[in-house]
């Protein structure tokens, strides 16, 4: 079995839910020039389902920090 190593020099900084509502609203009007909010509509409405469009992927990965 592999050694396990540890890191102790790992920093976590916590996100509150109002910071990841602003880096989603700032990554979408960065890469698909629409706000966050409108982005969280089209993407509970199923706009992007069938999209394979990085910068949909890019601002998606942000849903978690702004729920």
């Amino acid at each position: 079995m592999p050694e396990t190593r540890h890191h102790t020099d790992v920093e976590v900084d916590e996100v509150s839910r109002a910071d990841g509502a602003s880096m989603l609203d700032n990554a979408a009007r960065r890469r698909l020039n629409i706000s966050g909010e409108e982005f969280l509509a089209r993407w509970d409405r199923g706009y992007y389902d069938d999209s394979d469009d990085p910068a949909v992927a890019d601002v998606a990965m942000l849903i978690p920090f702004a729920r």
